[in-house]
């Protein structure tokens, strides 16, 4: 059980300078209760079930800068009267959404979708909902911690892959997942591969994370250790967001 168990790391490279939690938790109202984010476990189709879960990053994404542009549009005295977009909504609203969406970003049999199918996806949705940001898939691991934070400094959540095992791809090797007690002690709960995540804060050394509809952490040194040794940066790696001015 104690092997399960991890307090705050020690000094890692991940930059915290400038980053913040983001400052809205984007919800679902299922029967089970509020969700943290989406998960593509609640679809019956199969395609999305199975292999949907950048389909949800990339939903997930847009609903929260729609939100964030919305609000700062009310700022606008012109525009005023406009409702924001919530950071709550209905299970049925939320399945209606992400179908939509689906027409946009194709999931492969068995593969899911790939960085560079995210990025090119997300780009036109960015172009369809006259969003002023562009997206693409960030290659390399030398400045992936800073690219983080830089995101979240300007509330942006961050779009994470954690790759599936290359080049030996028959392997099994996962990254844990752990959930965070009162007393800020971390506790291995599951384990996943080949899955995007939405990283949603830092805290001394760990990534806060939205999966399956559940808040998570990641361990920033076991993230990095995974992705050089049992992955590679073509697939685990982030999203890079950049806002038009």
């Amino acid at each position: 059980m104690t092997d399960n168990i991890i307090h705050t790391p020690r000094k890692t490279s991940l930059s915290e300078t400038g980053s913040r939690s983001l400052t809205s938790e984007l919800s679902v109202q299922r029967p089970e209760g509020a969700s943290c984010g989406g998960s593509q476990t609640w679809f019956s189709s199969p395609s999305i079930r199975g292999y949907g879960c950048g389909l949800i990053a990339a939903h997930d994404l847009l609903w929260y800068l729609e939100r964030k542009e919305s609000l700062t549009a009310q700022t606008d005295r012109h525009r005023s009267g406009e409702q924001p977009v919530s950071d709550s909504r209905s299970w049925e609203d939320y399945e209606r959404s992400v179908k939509r969406l689906h027409r946009l970003f194709p999931i492969l049999p068995r593969l899911g979708i790939n960085g560079l199918m995210l990025s090119a996806g997300l780009n036109l949705a960015f172009l369809l909902r006259r969003l002023p940001y562009r997206a693409c898939w960030h290659i390399g691991y030398r400045n992936t911690g800073k690219e983080i934070s830089r995101l979240l400094s300007q509330d942006i959540p961050v779009i994470l892959s954690i790759g599936g095992n290359f080049p030996l791809i028959w392997k099994k090797d996962r990254l844990p997942l752990y959930k965070k007690t009162g007393d800020g002690v971390y506790i291995k709960s599951s384990s996943t591969r080949a899955h995007y995540i939405t990283v949603t804060g830092i805290e001394h050394g760990w990534l806060r994370i939205s999966s399956w509809g559940q808040e998570w952490y990641i361990n920033w040194r076991e993230y990095r250790n995974f992705a050089w040794i049992k992955s590679c940066p073509l697939f685990s790696n982030i999203c890079y967001i950049t806002r038009k001015h």
